[in-house]
């Protein structure tokens, strides 16, 4: 046998060795090709019904960790590989027994748009064909999360014995900041007082370029602090006011923060300067229509002395309105009667009533009643399965905020 021979033989046998490589990769290929798509097929018989899609991928991230009741989530995509949302999956023992839900989410977080109970044989909830049809109207493209609207309180949350500050007279009271602070946005309070008491209190701040407010810019992830959401600590902050009634109570500290009211870590020292500057009007009667009637035709003036820089002699004739000055913004805080015993009725989460039953007026699921995005009626004469349900898609949004925070 010649060298050529060989050689020829060494040629065909690479040849053999390549070809038999690339049927052998063509074969892997074309499995895992039949593979995904018969994979693709069984998610699209599974969950087609909440959401149809071209690709459902499963979501690996570390954030479910931390969310204990979503077992798997996926996310979805059309041909073109746009993400259309995501398919949650939620187990969780709720006041109503166990449940489990499927249900799909837009693909910004917002939306709820559609859930269906997977039923199991176990004592928790149940519902009939048609009260899911019931609810799924209900629910078609709520935002989230979402509440039973029976859980709205109209009342005063707080039954206490803190007396109310001297000298406040009945009505609604507004003061707010005349420039932009360092993030932007301009803080504006108000309180409510009715018999003398505070029973109500609002905490926002405007954004001077977007002209949404700070808690809605918490909520959708465009405002962000360290600790609970501005919104949520906020609204913890207005409540416990409501409580003791004295913003000398809140117990600010020189760096303006307090240490007495859970989950508030944020600075408090601009909503105690508006808190009092509301408590000061309140005492002159200075309401806040004739706050904003004031500092409107104040704007209005300016604005012609702008456009004309000689006022005339009746101009002149027409003082600015004169503003009272808040009697509480002094640093000696207006004399209080001393606290008694506190009994509280329902208010911050983990209060206890009286009667010893924990009572989480101003939260549903643990999500603050300010952060709540949409309310539904349920079903009728039967709200526990409804609010079981709801807590399901409670616990849904509570991942997907945490997750688009997070990947963001």
């Amino acid at each position: 046998m010649t060298r050529s021979f060989f050689k020829g033989l060494s040629v065909r046998a690479a040849i053999c060795v390549v070809l038999s490589i690339t049927f052998l990769l063509s074969c892997l290929w074309y499995h895992r090709r039949v593979s995904r798509s018969r994979e693709q097929d069984e998610y699209r018989a599974e969950y087609g019904s909440l959401l149809m899609a071209s690709q459902y991928r499963s979501l690996k991230t570390d954030v479910l960790k931390n969310h204990q009741d979503v077992k798997t989530v996926y996310s979805a995509y059309d041909d073109s590989g746009r993400l259309l949302g995501y398919i949650v999956d939620v187990e969780m023992e709720t006041d109503a027994g166990y449940i489990h839900t499927q249900m799909s989410i837009s693909e910004s977080g917002e939306n709820l748009l559609n859930i269906r109970v997977v039923e199991e044989d176990n004592e928790g909830p149940h519902f009939s064909d048609e009260e899911m049809e019931i609810l799924r109207e209900q629910l078609k493209d709520a935002r989230i999360p979402v509440a039973v609207r029976q859980d709205v309180k109209i009342d005063t949350p707080y039954k206490v014995d803190y007396d109310p500050l001297l000298g406040l007279h009945d009505g609604v009271y507004y003061a707010r900041n005349e420039e932009a602070s360092k993030d932007g946005y301009t803080d504006y309070c108000e309180i409510e007082v009715s018999g003398g008491r505070i029973i109500r209190v609002t905490w926002d701040a405007e954004n001077e370029q977007s002209h949404t407010t700070r808690s809605k810019d918490s909520i959708s992830g465009e405002y962000k602090i360290s600790g609970n959401i501005w919104a949520d600590q906020a609204y913890r902050l207005e409540n416990h006011l409501v409580l003791v009634q004295d913003p000398a109570k809140l117990a600010m500290k020189s760096d303006g923060k307090t240490e007495i009211i859970d989950g508030v870590t944020i600075d408090i020292t601009t909503f105690v300067k508006l808190v009092n500057a509301c408590i000061g009007y309140s005492r002159t009667s200075y309401t806040k229509d004739m706050f904003i009637s004031d500092h409107a035709s104040k704007e209005d003036k300016e604005n012609t002395e702008d456009t004309t820089p000689t006022p005339t002699p009746e101009a002149q004739l027409s003082p600015d309105p004169q503003v009272p000055t808040p009697a509480s913004v002094s640093a000696t805080p207006a004399p209080t009667k001393a606290p008694s015993q506190i009994e509280v009725i329902g208010g911050e989460d983990g209060v206890v009533s009286g009667d010893g039953a924990n009572v989480l007026s101003d939260s549903v699921d643990g999500i603050p009643m300010s952060e709540i995005r949409a309310y539904i009626d349920g079903l009728p004469e039967d709200k526990s399965r409804t609010a079981a349900l709801l807590s399901t898609v409670n616990q849904a949004y509570k991942f997907i905020r945490e997750y688009l925070n997070w990947v963001g």
